[in-house]
């Protein structure tokens, strides 16, 4: 699910992205994920000369600064804490609903899962376990660090109630032959029964605005749940 403002514009690449196509644009502005980008490039581009504004928020708080950051850099500081406040009052309501939900049933321990095998998963330092923390939600890798890289006996131990996994083009076939029904991931039941909740990747894997769209996908998912 791209941005729509998105369509039809120069794609500059990736975690590396292409530096001559960034000179021939001429941005007034470059914007780089502290995490999400080659630390050589962003400096590069700032050693030709380009004003850089590099992102890195590891908790909610610190993704609405950057947002703030952004918003100052192009002169919409306005625009910018609207966007935040109307940020903060969706997570608010998600948090009400997954308060009511706790109070008719117990809520699922939820486990992040970035990558299936080996399973990489989003620990309690990470953006993600700041949003879980927020939204009350308890994660399944609560004592796992950032992006900690955990063995199968590990997720079975934890044995997470739910499992959400980013769903991207580029992950399909991974996710698809790791969850097949002779694989490890059988060892987890919460995968073995298919109790996993599948959120668009641009929503989930970068640390901005939509991070609340996956956890407004997440809270649906949870209350409709059956009791």
């Amino acid at each position: 699910m791209d941005l729509p403002g998105a369509a039809g514009k120069v794609r500059i690449g990736g975690f590396t992205p292409d530096l001559e196509r960034i000179v021939a644009l001429a941005p007034d502005l470059v914007v780089a994920s502290r995490d999400g980008t080659d630390r050589a490039a962003f400096e590069r581009v700032r050693a030709l000369g380009f004003r850089v504004v590099v992102t890195g928020g590891r908790t909610l708080d610190g993704i609405f600064d950057d947002i703030r950051t952004v918003g100052a850099a192009l002169g919409i500081e306005r625009r910018a804490d609207e966007l935040v406040a109307s940020l903060h009052q969706r997570l608010g309501r998600a948090r009400e609903r997954i308060a009511q939900s706790a109070q008719r049933r117990p809520m699922p321990s939820v486990l992040i899962l970035i990558w299936p095998d080996p399973p990489v998963v989003a620990g309690p330092a990470s953006y993600l376990g700041d949003l879980l923390r927020q939204a009350g939600l308890r994660n399944a890798a609560d004592d796992a660090g950032e992006w900690p890289r955990v063995s199968f006996e590990t997720l079975a131990r934890w044995d997470p109630g739910l499992i959400v996994r980013p769903k991207t083009r580029e992950n399909a076939d991974a996710f698809r032959q790791a969850f097949q029904a002779n694989s490890l991931w059988r060892l987890v039941p919460a995968a073995r029964d298919g109790r996993v909740v599948s959120i668009p990747g641009n929503w989930l894997e970068r640390p901005g605005p939509r991070l609340i769209d996956a956890l407004e996908a997440l809270t649906d998912r949870i209350g409709s749940s059956s009791p």
